[in-house]
């Protein structure tokens, strides 16, 4: 970093990453992964499309983002003519609907679509044979995670058995970025929580809503903190097509 400024840019950026992993971290992975201003990437449940804005300022690809959220959407595109980023498009679309002719250097599915098979041959559908699929998954940081863990999360495996499911469905991790406490905090407390402290000082008796805020702490201080992790997967086909 050069001055509190470049900080503080780095700061925001991280704000407006539906992720726990890092800005330093994903450009880390970007230039592990060899991105150059030549690479094509396209962004499975984009979100803002933080990611493409990243690795276009940093590395020069193009990007393609696909979300069904337009609130999500809006806010990034207004920050893509912000920092006047050219390189990246953002569409609002489902993502299992989505139709395109281009295939990708790097497809990125940041979120699970269905099933982790599933989730697989969405993104493999638009890779160029020897593409790179970014994977962004939840884990458990130990081998069999507790109950309330699994029932919150629906499905949080340890490393071991999502590599075997990696490998069964024909890839093997080639590079990873791992997330960050204060990732976590971030997106727990300061994005989440105060989401929801503002929506129950809107309706201050809404006893449901009091009961999910102090769920959703519990299970972060209990649970969450000390017991799963996230990463981005870097995935590639272990027979190229």
């Amino acid at each position: 970093m050069n001055n509190y400024r470049d900080y503080l840019y780095m700061l925001e950026d991280n704000a407006h990453l539906i992720s726990m992993v890092p800005v330093e971290e994903l450009i880390r992975f970007g230039y592990e992964i060899g991105l150059d201003e030549n690479s094509k990437i396209l962004d499975l449940c984009c979100g803002y499309g933080t990611l493409l804005k990243i690795w276009s300022e940093t590395f020069g690809i193009t990007g393609v983002g696909v979300d069904i959220c337009e609130e999500f959407l809006s806010v990034g595109r207004e920050r893509l003519v912000k920092y006047g980023i050219e390189k990246v498009t953002l569409h609002c679309e489902d993502v299992k609907l989505y139709r395109d002719n281009e295939k990708y250097d790097v497809v990125i599915c940041s979120e699970t679509i269905d099933s982790i098979p599933e989730t697989l041959n969405l993104g493999n559908k638009f890779l160029k044979p020897g593409g790179l699929l970014a994977y962004q998954k939840l884990f458990s940081k130990i081998k069999i995670p507790p109950k309330e863990l699994v029932e919150f999360d629906a499905e949080v495996l340890p490393l071991s058995e999502l590599n075997h499911i990696f490998n069964e469905n024909g890839f093997q991790i080639t590079s990873m970025a791992s997330d960050t406490i204060g990732m976590w905090e971030k997106y727990v407390l300061n994005w989440n929580g105060k989401r929801d402290l503002l929506s129950l000082k809107q309706d201050i008796h809404n006893q449901d809503l009091k009961n999910w805020i102090k769920h959703w702490y519990d299970m972060y201080f209990d649970y969450r903190r000390q017991y799963e992790g996230q990463a981005m997967f870097g995935l590639q086909q272990i027979v190229t097509r």
